[in-house]
């Protein structure tokens, strides 16, 4: 998946990262994720949003979910594209620490010897 792309007459307040391939929300240090992952847990109400988030205006956070029903099918695997690489990055780091960790332990009893 990747990328989402957002058309310019889509009139949405999403911008798209290209270095990452992450949405934000411009003006705030928002991501797309944020505003669907509170629509999952059912926090519907725009102006709950904003009340949760300071930077979220209740008026992006309306045009967002309107958008988001026109587009659900692309922003879910949007989605699962992202917990997908929040998870590998998680296997990554804790595949590090155990690393990390034998090395520590490897030096600890060579230094007891």
């Amino acid at each position: 998946m990747g990328l989402l792309t957002i058309e310019q007459c889509e009139n949405v307040p999403l911008v798209v990262d290209r270095e990452y391939g992450t949405i934000r929300i411009p003006g705030t240090r928002l991501k797309l994720q944020t505003v669907i992952a509170m629509w999952y847990m059912g926090i519907t109400d725009p102006e709950e949003m904003s009340r949760r988030f300071d930077t979220l205006r209740v008026e992006t956070a309306k045009r967002i979910l309107e958008w988001y029903h026109t587009r659900q099918e692309d922003v879910d695997a949007y989605m699962e594209w992202i917990e997908q690489r929040a998870q590998e990055t998680r296997t990554r780091l804790e595949d590090r620490m155990v690393e990390h960790r034998r090395r520590h332990l490897g030096r600890t009893a060579g230094a007891q010897l």
